[in-house]
């Protein structure tokens, strides 16, 4: 299970690698937001040098910035108009030119990819569907991308409700094991922190989070589940700079060897 974390596609890749390097292979891979990128990558087959190289190409990081945002800007702000500031398409471009028109029914490993209807308010899992769209759809922060079509349905970010997607796999007798990988950024630079809106609501969304989680770890354990939960702790990789993605990347390897020496 691949948490949601910002850009933490990086340290995600490495931990599978980490893993892969053992000849570990996952019954199924799960993902929300930067957690379904890297698992969607892997589960399409990529391993390696190839997962490390897509997850750390400039050209992804970049697809998530369109030049339409500028006009949509005054409507986000004023919620006059535009459900997020980028559309999200350059994206899913780029993942199709990387993965191919690819369905998640076909996929080699099984992924589970979690979104947010943005209709009804639910969280939901898809197991099938189009990877490239799907992946971008479980990234789809609100107010910074706009909802996600896709056959129909309306999605945004899965990190909403589910920043490890794992709870619909409670109660699957099928599966004994659950290997938590959960990401926290760690600013080097020291002193009091600056109280703003963006900052504010990043502390609500990790208490909200940590509740669930905490809660549905209690119920995994209660369910039998032998659960592995792994935490790899990296520097912050920066609004607008793609320096520190090899130094994130790094230490989810290491997390990934770790993890594998020890089990």
């Amino acid at each position: 299970m691949l948490g949601s974390s910002f850009l933490g596609v990086y340290a995600h890749a490495g931990f599978l690698n980490g893993l892969d390097e053992a000849g570990f292979v996952p019954g199924r891979v799960a993902g929300s937001s930067a957690g379904a990128l890297a698992g969607g990558l892997y589960a399409a087959g990529l391993r390696g040098g190839r997962l490390r190289d897509a997850a750390l190409d400039r050209v992804l990081r970049r697809s998530f910035v369109d030049a339409g945002a500028v006009l949509r800007l005054a409507g986000v702000v004023t919620s006059l108009w535009s459900s997020g500031l980028f559309d999200g398409n350059k994206t899913i471009s780029h993942l199709r030119g990387l993965l191919g028109d690819v369905d998640m029914a076909d996929l080699d490993v099984p992924l589970d990819l979690a979104v947010t209807d943005a209709d009804r308010s639910e969280p939901e899992i898809r197991r099938n569907g189009p990877l490239a769209e799907l992946m971008m759809a479980s990234c789809a922060v609100p107010g910074l991308f706009m909802i996600q079509q896709v056959g129909g349905k309306r999605y945004l970010d899965g990190g909403i409700a589910g920043e490890l997607p794992f709870g619909h796999l409670i109660d699957d007798p099928s599966v004994d094991t659950l290997i938590l990988h959960r990401i926290r950024h760690e600013r080097s630079a020291p002193g009091a922190r600056r109280d703003t809106s963006s900052t504010v609501m990043r502390r609500v969304l990790r208490t909200a989070r940590d509740e669930f989680h905490d809660l549905r770890m209690a119920r995994a354990r209660g369910a039998g589940k032998r659960v592995v939960e792994v935490l790899t702790r990296t520097p912050f990789p920066g609004l607008f700079t793609h320096k520190l993605a090899a130094v994130c990347y790094e230490c989810g390897l290491a997390s990934g060897r770790s993890l594998a020496a020890a089990d």
